[in-house]
């Protein structure tokens, strides 16, 4: 089955094809959420239209593909009550799950993407700029050392500086340094090499940043690297002397994608310059790239352990050869198969409240619950999970369409 991945971010929405594990980026639309946002109210009624009409198009484009939804940034900062009212509305009106994943998800995502793409014995950092936030890990090899979180991103530069965008930018360069520079949390580790994600490998080679081949580790996708002193003085270039309707002749198909060009290097360069980065790897990269390695960090399985005990175990089975932490089932060796409620052998001395209790526990501490239903049946146990996961706002993927009318109609995913 074919499938579409969609980056939902606060200003740019990425889709994707993903098949044969090859990533194709298939069109690239910039959508401002932030303008006239309220986090009681929602996203403007012109930005959900545009949304609305992106996601007909993207369905009627590919009839009967696997599609799934990775909302971040603004869409986190919604009401409680909001969000699931337009998940809800969203769900209802396209039959499509928004997912707003978490800033600790993403990090996560983040990290898979980039994770051993260079061996260099020595701290890197990886920086993710959004539209509403900031993302900042340090890696030392395979594992994350330290994270911090930014609660600023290029949306927030347009807002304040809406000079920044005129023919030649009214705001000067050293005026966001010194507003973002302000925002930027100490890090114990100390890289001189950075990962700079979000299309800018694309970006740079469009505005002819002065790139040079990636000599420090070989990795076919990130094939460039340019020192920060060079990086610094294209983006006064950027800021003096291109026009915006030279850089959006750079990318005609979506030219207000150009509109946050200048806000990014900003904060780009204001990240560098405060932790003395020499040299910058422009990446491509971004939160898709860590889906498609790695989905889940954790889920539950619920289903009927009675009557579909094998199935949900060979489910069981392929998520955890994925690294994914399966919180519940737990065991796999039932003590009492024919009887009612099944009790494995692990948890004898447990009472069913108790082990059913333990079940609604790692539905809290999940990213998803996935619904083990075989031509669709859901028994008595999984509605109650169900439900509760309902409640919480979890992610919900059934992994056939189930055979109750109601479950159809509550927004969830329907593949795995």
């Amino acid at each position: 089955m074919k499938k579409i991945i969609l980056d939902v971010g606060s200003s740019t929405i990425k889709v994707y094809k993903y098949s044969g594990k090859k990533l194709n980026l298939l069109l690239q639309r910039s959508i401002f959420f932030k303008e006239n946002f309220d986090p009681e109210g929602g996203i403007s009624p012109e930005s959900k239209k545009e949304l609305f009409e992106l996601l007909d198009s993207i369905k009627d484009q590919n009839k009967n593909a696997l599609i799934k939804i990775y909302a971040t940034g603004i869409f986190r900062k919604l009401a409680p009550s909001t969000k699931i009212a337009f998940v809800d509305e969203v769900f209802l009106r396209t039959g499509l799950y928004f997912n707003i994943i978490s800033q600790d998800l993403e990090n996560f995502y983040l990290e898979k993407a980039l994770i051993g793409r260079c061996n260099l014995k020595e701290p890197v950092l990886l920086i993710n700029i959004g539209g509403a936030s900031t993302e900042l890990v340090v890696m030392y090899g395979n594992e994350a050392v330290e994270r911090k979180n930014l609660d600023v991103g290029v949306a927030n530069v347009l807002t304040d500086f809406p000079q920044i965008n005129d023919k030649v930018s009214k705001v000067s360069i050293d005026e966001i340094l010194k507003f973002i520079n302000a925002k930027i949390p100490h890090l114990d580790n100390k890289p001189k090499i950075a990962f700079l994600t979000g299309g800018e490998l694309t970006y740079m080679k469009l505005a002819k940043y002065p790139l040079k081949n990636n000599v420090l580790f070989k990795d076919d996708d990130h094939p460039f690297l340019i020192e920060a002193k060079d990086y610094k003085t294209k983006n006064k270039e950027i800021y003096e002397k291109i026009t915006i309707e030279e850089l959006e002749s750079l990318m005609p198909d979506n030219p207000k994608w150009m509109h946050g060009a200048r806000a990014f290097s900003g904060v780009a360069q204001a990240i560098c310059e405060k932790y003395n980065i020499e040299e910058i790897i422009p990446s491509d990269s971004n939160l898709i790239n860590g889906v498609v390695r790695q989905e889940f960090r954790y889920v539950t399985l619920s289903g009927s352990f009675r009557k579909h005990l094998s199935y949900i175990l060979e489910i069981k089975k392929k998520l955890e050869k994925m690294s994914v932490k399966v919180l519940s089932l737990r065991f796999v060796e039932p003590k009492n198969p024919n009887e009612e409620f099944i009790v494995f052998s692990g948890e004898e001395n447990l009472s069913p409240l108790e082990l059913e209790r333990y079940h609604l526990n790692s539905i809290i501490n999940s990213d998803a619950l996935i619904v083990c239903d075989p031509e669709g049946y859901v028994g008595a146990s999984a509605l109650l999970e169900i439900s509760f996961a309902q409640a919480l706002g979890k992610r919900i993927i059934f992994v056939e369409k189930p055979q109750e009318f109601i479950l159809n109609n509550l927004p969830a995913e329907f593949g795995l």
